[in-house]
Parts: C-alpha cells; sequence; structure tokens
C-alpha cells in the first residue's frame, strides 16, 4: 500500500470516529468550526504547530499547550478530547486532510447524497426547495446541494453527483447540437 493511500485511510478513519462521535448536525457544525478555529491558530503560530506535530514533545507537554489552546479558543469538550488523540497518536500533521474530509464523513455516515449544482443565475429559495425536494425523490436519499453560479451555462441547470454530470442547460444542449452537426458531414 502506497503512503498516499496509508494517509488517505487514516484520515478517513479519524473523520469517522469523529463524524460517529457527535449526537448531531449542530454538534457536528459546532466541533466542526472549533476545529478550523485551531488550525488557523496552528497556522498563525509555527512554533505550536512544529511542536504539536513533532514526536520530541511529549504527550503530556502537547496536552498542557491544547488545554491553553482550548480555553483560549473556548473549545468544547468533544473538541479537546479529539485534539488530545490526534495529539497522543503523533497524527497532528493530518489535522487539516482529517478536518477537510469530515463534511464527506458526515454525509457517507448519515446517507446524505452531495450534489452540486451550477446554474446560469441565482436560484430563489422556492426554486432550491423544489429542487432539493425532486432530488430527495428520485435518489431516495437525503441531499445536500452546493449551488454556484456559471453564467456560461445561458439557461438551466448542471448537476454533479461524484463523477457523474447531467447538463439540463442550454449551453450544454448547444454544444451537444454541434457534436451532431458535425458527426453529419
Amino acid at each position: 500500500m502506497g503512503e498516499r493511500m496509508k494517509e488517505s485511510s487514516l484520515v478517513k478513519r479519524y473523520a469517522r470516529a469523529l463524524v460517529l462521535a457527535v449526537a448531531d448536525e449542530a454538534e457536528f457544525r459546532r466541533v466542526q468550526a472549533e476545529l478550523e478555529a485551531f488550525l488557523k491558530l496552528l497556522a498563525a503560530d509555527r512554533g505550536l504547530r512544529l511542536g504539536m506535530e513533532t514526536a520530541l514533545v511529549s504527550t503530556a507537554e502537547k496536552g498542557q499547550a491544547l488545554e491553553i489552546a482550548a480555553a483560549g479558543l473556548g473549545l468544547g469538550d468533544k473538541t479537546l478530547k479529539f485534539l488530545q488523540t490526534v495529539a497522543a497518536e503523533n497524527r497532528m500533521a493530518h489535522l487539516q486532510a482529517i478536518v477537510d474530509g469530515l463534511e464527506e464523513a458526515w454525509f457517507v455516515a448519515h446517507g446524505i447524497e452531495k450534489v452540486e449544482v451550477a446554474s446560469a443565475v441565482e436560484l430563489s429559495p422556492p426554486q432550491r426547495q423544489r429542487l432539493r425536494r425532486n432530488l430527495e425523490q428520485a435518489l431516495g436519499r437525503p441531499v445536500a446541494m452546493k449551488f454556484r453560479l456559471e453564467p456560461g451555462l445561458i439557461a438551466g441547470l448542471r448537476l454533479a453527483r461524484g463523477s457523474v454530470h447531467y447538463d439540463f442547460s442550454l449551453a450544454g444542449s448547444l454544444q451537444k447540437l454541434r457534436q451532431e452537426l458535425a458527426g453529419d458531414k
């Protein structure tokens, strides 16, 4: 197994463990925000980051540093315990990747389908709700949607579920027409 796969597996394991330890989405979002705040602290304090990432600093010293940081940042008990575990197992160098993987771990653990929605114009709240209802009905599971504007679509939508893309845009229709016409020559 390559180093990259080992890291990916490790990151997923830690993210999943944290996701399974929280009670609900509100607690998940709070812990996620607290971890982001801690990462900002690490980014701002090179000495702290190096101390947390090296095996040369004892677990007890890392624990003391974490307690001081937790008090200063107002971190909750679950966040502190998670950081203590990560530090004790000398995995602090992977914390950014773990935090980056939390949302995906949350979706997987709760059977939520992630759908990216690109539209030429901003969708109104009722349009977003109707799209969510239709997608949840079609997919048979809860859906989390991420929206972005893409004026080049001209009109319509482009949906992406992982590597599967659905193009319901005027730009996509024109592209298909161009391909069909070019193929007829």
